[in-house]
């Protein structure tokens, strides 16, 4: 796409839409199988990416299984575990509150891949195992995607007999690659449908209008003429005979002329307007200012005054310092006091962190993929310790999504991981 994604517009979308279809389902089952995600909503898309969310899930709880006690890596044990995950993988049954979060990702993963398909590849690439792009790590997800699913086999074709390359050289041949995608408009037709699309996820396009002849004028150009109407034929009839009707006039009624009252003219009357004479003003001569003979009086007065008014300014910057010095105090506690709160301990990353925190996170270290900074959180709070946290994000998070270790947005997320394990 040439214009970037609404990936905000995107999320209350997804929102809205998978609480629509929670609703609907959920109100006459309890729980959602694997069988019914597959025919959940109208487009296949997002089934299928519901299906990968719990595939990863799956996954998950196998690795939880390893113990550092017991020998995982025997056949006969590997053999068994095998067996139990896929029984377990038949047996889906997932209430709405821990269904609905992973139809709301996968809502938003679909709607990127119709609309964005390169951001979405690169969100792929950069959850690749080891970071590595390899035939063995994105033939299981093949399955999956049923939209532009051409994208990744045409990059699997530069691999060129190398085993892998690391997740920033296929990005980089994304880019180059030119590539043939699918129309979205009948995918998103299809969203339409259960929930109408808003304005600031997909801006509806203008109507086109018609390039106009240089030889043409313009106003038959915005208003063309209009063809001639085509008569239709009036079917044939026989004539009905005419009925003649004899009007017979009223006699006029007579007209009584009345005398014409011509009233008289009136009667002006002129007579001569003497003008009365204005009076002339009076000069009254000006009152002698008396503030020249009452300063000499007033002096005394003036300076008492002055005095009171100084020594009442030197108790006034006596407080003012004694306030000054209180005012410094209780900043200074305020500070300790916000120090404390900043540094104490929190049960939770994700409910310490605001809104604003919450775009600014995701836009600067996790490239603006919502999806992926809500994966991390839920990883993190599952570590034991800081160390084990730390550990996560320097050889995961740091090399896949090229953080500024040193940068504002990481000091200021980092600190909060610590707080949960203070």
């Amino acid at each position: 796409m040439t214009n970037k994604l609404n990936l905000s517009a995107v999320e209350r979308y997804s929102k809205a839409y998978a609480a629509k279809i929670c609703d609907d389902f959920f109100a006459q089952y309890s729980s959602i199988t694997g069988k019914q995600i597959l025919g959940l909503t109208a487009i296949q898309q997002v089934n299928m990416l519901t299906i990968k969310a719990l595939f990863d899930k799956w996954q998950g709880e196998t690795q939880r299984l390893r113990s550092p006690y017991f020998d995982f890596g025997a056949s006969e044990v590997q053999q068994a575990l095998k067996t139990f995950m896929n029984t377990v993988s038949q047996h889906i049954s997932i209430k709405r509150e821990h269904f609905e979060p992973l139809l709301i990702d996968s809502v938003g993963e679909a709607l990127v891949l119709i609309l964005d398909p390169q951001t979405f590849y690169k969100e792929l690439m950069r959850d690749l195992p080891s970071f590595k792009f390899s035939h063995e790590n994105i033939r299981p997800l093949t399955k999956y995607i049923l939209i532009n699913k051409d994208v990744l086999p045409k990059l699997a074709e530069k691999l060129n007999g190398q085993e892998f390359v690391f997740a920033n050289q296929a990005m980089t041949w994304l880019e180059e690659t030119p590539l043939s995608l699918e129309n979205p408009d009948e995918y998103l037709a299809k969203f339409d449908e259960i929930v109408p699309i808003p304005e600031d996820l997909v801006p509806r396009k203008a109507a086109k209008i018609p390039e106009m002849d240089t030889n043409t004028s313009f106003f038959d150009f915005v208003a063309p003429t209009t063809p001639p109407q085509v008569v239709s034929q009036q079917p044939r009839y026989e004539p009905q005979p005419v009925v003649e009707r004899i009007y017979t006039p009223k006699p006029a009624p007579a007209v009584v002329e009345r005398e014409r009252f011509v009233e008289p003219a009136p009667v002006i009357q002129e007579r001569a307007i003497t003008p009365e004479p204005r009076p002339v003003p009076v000069q009254r001569p000006e009152p002698t200012p008396l503030y020249e003979q009452r300063v000499e009086s007033l002096a005394p007065r003036i300076n008492e005054a002055r005095n009171v008014r100084e020594s009442e300014d030197v108790r006034l910057n006596e407080k003012l310092a004694g306030e000054k010095k209180s005012l410094n105090d209780q900043t200074q506690l305020n500070k300790t006091v916000l120090d404390y709160h900043q540094n104490s301990r929190i049960e939770g990353i994700t409910g310490v962190i605001s809104l604003n925190q919450r775009f600014l996170f995701t836009n600067n270290l996790f490239g603006g993929n919502i999806q992926a900074f809500s994966h991390a959180l839920e990883e993190l709070e599952l570590c034991k310790d800081f160390s084990e946290a730390k550990e996560l994000i320097l050889k995961k998070y740091v090399p896949r999504y090229m953080w500024d270790i040193t940068g504002a947005e990481a000091e200021e997320f980092i600190d909060i991981v610590k707080r949960k394990f203070n």
